[in-house]
């Protein structure tokens, strides 16, 4: 097994200005022969997933429930699927696996987070009022207010296939490593560049386990091509208009337009969520 220091990866620190959310003016290209591709379960090409937002157990704060239009089968576009795959070849030999937490996410889904922020906006803010609210529930997740299948200008990036959120867990235990926060925390440790960040300040110790799991992760999900949402250590795109954003916006080269644009949801078999 290869121990992780010796993997010669950084995760480059990135001035949060560059981030860049607003991705719905990049173009999405019908015509490509990758736009077709189907969905297909996880289970197809042997990569983890525990679908966070249909746990019925309590254990998926801050939600403590299953989220309307959640569903516990986990689907992505079959050449992201497949690429996945991959990642987690790289990842054995240090002995590690993917866990998919969220893929494709239907539009009802991508809507009852976007209320439950506007509802916790409710509740928290000193003035609740519905800008005040909206504006709140925005900083989290993309209102789906504007969505239609047909206006590229409004499709969430989960709602294409081709946006994952990961984290690692080891093969020998099948245990979730730590990453330095949990999935969902909307925080500043939720950075991916956090703990690149800690240790130029000399805060933690270059053997840290935690910035060891988010280089690994980054170096494996990078070299397939994946791009992260730096703002969130498990958010990474490939091939949707975020992926195109991101790119520009990290001084990357980029395609012209995206090829993975909104796909329906498939079809649902009888669950107990």
């Amino acid at each position: 097994m290869i121990a992780l220091q010796e993997l010669s990866h950084r995760i480059p620190i990135i001035d949060p200005a560059r981030y860049g959310k607003a991705y719905g003016s990049v173009p999405h290209d019908p015509t490509d022969p990758r736009s077709q591709e189907p969905l297909v379960l996880l289970d197809t090409v042997n990569v983890a997933y525990d679908s966070y937002h249909a746990r019925s157990d309590g254990g998926n704060p801050p939600y403590h429930r299953p989220l309307r239009g959640s569903r516990r089968d986990t689907w992505l576009r079959a050449g992201a699927a497949t690429s996945l795959a991959r990642v987690n070849e790289r990842l054995r030999p240090y002995g590690y696996e993917l866990l998919v937490l969220d893929g494709y996410r239907s539009v009802e889904c991508q809507q009852a987070l976007y209320d439950f922020y506007f509802e916790q906006g409710r509740a928290s803010l000193d003035m609740p009022t519905d800008d005040a609210c909206h504006a709140y529930a925005n900083q989290f997740v993309r209102n789906t207010a504007r969505f239609s299948p047909h206006n590229s200008d409004a499709w969430p990036a989960h709602s294409t296939g081709a946006a994952v959120d990961i984290t690692l867990r080891s093969l020998a235990t099948r245990e979730q490593v730590d990453m330095g926060s949990n999935f969902e925390e909307m925080s500043e440790t939720s950075h991916n560049d956090y703990f690149e960040r800690q240790l130029a300040l000399g805060n933690i110790a270059a053997d840290d386990p935690r910035l060891w799991h988010r280089r690994l992760a980054h170096w494996a999900l990078e070299s397939e091509d994946w791009v992260n949402s730096p703002w969130v250590f498990w958010h990474y795109d490939l091939g949707n208009q975020l992926y195109v954003q991101m790119r520009r916006h990290l001084g990357a080269s980029a395609p012209v337009a995206a090829w993975y644009g909104y796909i329906e949801e498939p079809p649902r078999i009888a669950e107990i969520l």
